[in-house]
């Protein structure tokens, strides 16, 4: 019972993470390509590179701040 409540957690929250950062992606992208400035297999690349990199590098830092400093003032 619990191993099929952890892959239910597991799969949905990798469906609103992918829903998020495809959100994301196309509020930060979609100017770009709707003005012209930029192809959109350009755009497509640019937008998984620094994604990825933002995921890999910056999350544990927001999640790091969002622990230790704001969490704790809201329940004080």
């Amino acid at each position: 019972m619990a191993n099929a409540i952890f892959w239910t957690i597991l799969v949905l929250s990798f469906a609103m993470s992918f829903s998020i950062g495809a959100n994301d992606a196309a509020n930060a992208l979609g100017t770009s390509y709707g003005s012209n400035a930029a192809k959109l297999w350009v755009l497509l690349i640019l937008g998984a590179v620094f994604e990825l990199f933002g995921a890999v590098y910056c999350s544990s830092k927001i999640a790091g701040t969002l622990a230790n400093k704001l969490l704790p003032t809201l329940y004080c």
